[in-house]
């Protein structure tokens, strides 16, 4: 269900560092994001879902748990490890992939 005290704009808040200004974002929890990060948030926008690899900050995939729920879109994260395979994230639920091809046709056919 989504928050509706929390819009976009404070998401966008939180990937800069700043305050969100709806008490949604907490100091032990990061969200800012550095430059490449930023890229890969606006890329997962347009899919609708997002990727990360074996070695990403925890910071772009607390942005998108959040940013999925102001949109009210499920929750799909895609976690690319290093042998290979991949896990997806969907809706806190772990669905475990032998390819990245796999798990990103999955995802794909689940976001749209």
């Amino acid at each position: 269900m989504a928050n509706y005290s929390m819009k976009e704009k404070h998401i966008e808040n939180l990937t800069k560092g700043k305050k969100s200004g709806a008490n949604i974002g907490s100091r032990g929890v990061p969200h800012r994001l550095n430059q490449h990060e930023q890229k890969q948030f606006n890329i997962a926008i347009k899919r609708r879902y997002m990727t990360l690899s074996f070695d990403s900050r925890p910071n772009l995939r607390n942005i998108w748990l959040k940013y999925a729920e102001v949109k009210g879109w499920t929750s799909l994260i895609i976690q690319r490890l290093q042998d290979g395979t991949a896990t997806v994230e969907h809706d806190g639920n772990k669905l475990a992939f032998d390819d990245y091809k796999k798990a990103s046709k999955y995802a794909k056919e689940t976001a749209s």
